[in-house]
């Protein structure tokens, strides 16, 4: 029995260990390819860009193969779904993806937030039926184009390719196939085009280590030509490319063509040198505009980015996660027709000081401090910020310091040397406006906690020294008269401090000048409203911010 045990125990240990791995390893690209899910969803679909965001999201289940769980599988192929359904009114199209969905992943559960009322029915009905694929897709495969043929393949087809790495590509078409040309793109880019090379019967060419000197992933399709220059057939297509992820280290072997060793990896001069003209003296779509703004044939320069003559310019991967520094100084519009008045110091928030101290004596009337309606500098501010973009809404936190305060009256409340501000921001070039240099306005909302204090030199007639003739000299008729009853003293100059907010509402705007797409100089315009002692408060700022 003991000898019986251990077996079984050895047994059960064995299927533990077997059922840890599998879970541990079966879906090691879950992750990547929910952050692909995430990308075609909230950046291209939100942004209309239905083409790219099926592309991106059959490119990813393509990707994927058997190294994704799934549920992520499902995941995608909901979404497709719903790109097809809620965005071109394909119900046909949306049913046969969430059949393939529910055939993967029986639990897979439908994103109501942004499916439409006859999507949200055709899933349903899917979901009723248990899922059954269609017999022309399998649940991982996504079925080909109509333009993709089986005598139209390519070799290798890497899922992860090291940084620095040549890909060499081999295509093997039929012989009605005159010339084949090799388009891709790496992250962050615009579309390059290469001539493959018939050599023994195949078609080749080189995606060069510039397009994979920076991690992220590189799209790429090979589309033939017959002799009269006709496309007729495409091993992958622009809005469903393949994908390979570019990853600083990995596993995989290099790739190479069929039977050949695999080209060196380049250094990263090379890299840096190859980058540097793989664009040609003109721009490639949607890279920046060459000499004398001039594009690649077909193309157009449009804001320093060269996109489709008469077409509108895909949205594509941009950096959302900004941090920036920021000086501002405030301005505030300051008036009272007397600011050292007991009443002004009392219910006006105004605050008087002779030297550094707190002046609370009687003043005449007539000469209580006024000041004309106007501008006063006031405090000043160092703000660190981040802001985190959702296509073309970003939302902004300002934290910061502010000096350059009033003096604290005698049993008053000190300077707040605190600045904090949250924002909501609508970039008004959209989200093309962030791929690129060039200038980036936006106009926002917001509000904080913040205290401004704007100080004022002003004129008073102190009354204290008219004694028992005080009651004349406050309600004197003339600042001169007041003057007599008070011993015939000059005029006091004090210093009057105007104390705003400590909350406050904003609007305003300002205008990125982004040097490059990931870092740009910032100049920003608040209309600040603080309450609850209220006032108008300009604050322009400077500052310069940087993408991660």
């Amino acid at each position: 029995m003991t000898l019986v045990r251990q077996r079984l125990a050895s047994v059960w240990l064995l299927l533990g260990l077997v059922a840890w791995s599998t879970f541990a390893f079966a879906a090691p690209r879950d992750k990547a390819a929910q952050k692909k899910i995430e990308e075609a969803i909230y950046t291209d679909f939100l942004n209309t860009d239905f083409d790219g965001a099926e592309g991106l999201l059959l490119g990813t289940i393509r990707a994927c193969e058997d190294q994704c769980s799934p549920q992520v599988l499902a995941k995608a192929w909901m979404y497709v779904g719903i790109i097809r359904g809620s965005g071109r009114s394909d119900i046909a199209g949306a049913t046969e993806a969430f059949t393939t969905a529910v055939g993967i992943d029986s639990n897979v559960a439908l994103d109501n937030e942004i499916a439409t009322e006859p999507v949200k029915a055709a899933f349903a009905k899917v979901k009723g039926s248990g899922g059954t694929p269609p017999p022309a897709a399998t649940a991982t495969t996504p079925p080909p184009s109509s333009a993709e043929s089986s005598e139209f393949t390519c070799a290798p087809a890497p899922t992860e390719i090291e940084t620095r790495r040549p890909f060499p590509l081999q295509c093997e078409a039929e012989d009605k196939i005159a010339k084949v040309e090799l388009h891709y793109k790496a992250f962050n880019t615009g579309w390059h085009t290469v001539q493959m090379h018939l050599q023994e019967g195949s078609f080749r060419a080189t995606i060069p280590c510039s397009a994979t000197q920076n991690t992220g992933s590189l799209l790429y399709y090979a589309e033939g030509f017959d002799a009269s220059g006709q496309s007729a057939a495409e091993y992958g297509s622009e809005d469903a490319p393949k994908t390979a992820d570019v990853v600083s280290e990995t596993t995989a072997a290099p790739p190479s063509y069929p039977d050949e060793q695999p080209p060196a990896r380049c250094s990263l001069s090379e890299a840096g040198a190859a980058a540097s003209t793989s664009g040609g003296a003109c721009g490639g779509f949607e890279s920046p505009c060459g000499e004398n703004d001039c594009c690649e044939d077909g193309l157009t320069c449009n804001s320093g980015i060269c996109e489709r003559e008469g077409g509108k310019k895909k949205s594509g991967p941009y950096p959302k996660n900004w941090v920036g520094l920021h000086f501002a100084f405030d301005v505030a519009s300051v008036s009272s027709s007397g600011a050292c008045s007991q009443d002004a110091r009392a219910n006006d928030h105004f605050a008087c000081f002779n030297g550094n101290q707190t002046f609370t004596d009687p003043v005449a009337t007539v000469a209580a401090g006024k000041i004309n309606g106007g501008f006063a500098f006031a405090t000043m501010r160092v703000m660190a910020s981040y802001e985190r973009l959702f296509g073309a809404l970003g939302l902004e936190a300002r934290l910061g310091f502010a000096f350059n305060g009033g003096k604290t009256p005698t049993g008053g409340t000190p300077f707040l040397p605190f600045h904090g501000e949250v924002r909501a921001k609508w970039w008004l070039r959209g989200t093309s406006g962030f791929m690129g240099p060039g200038f980036r306005p936006w106009i926002h909302v917001g509000g904080g906690i913040a205290r401004v204090d704007a100080k004022v030199n002003v004129d008073v007639v102190d009354c204290a020294p008219a004694g028992a003739n005080l009651g004349n000299c406050i309600s004197a008729q003339t600042a001169t008269i007041a003057r007599q009853y008070a011993g015939g003293a000059a005029p006091l100059r004090l210093q009057a401090t105007k104390e705003l907010g400590e909350e406050f509402a904003t609007v305003g705007g300002g205008v990125m000048y982004a040097v490059a797409e990931n870092h740009g100089a910032v100049l920003n315009l608040n209309l600040m409203l603080p309450f609850p002692a209220f006032g108008f408060v300009f604050e322009p700022s400077i500052g310069y911010e940087y993408a991660f």
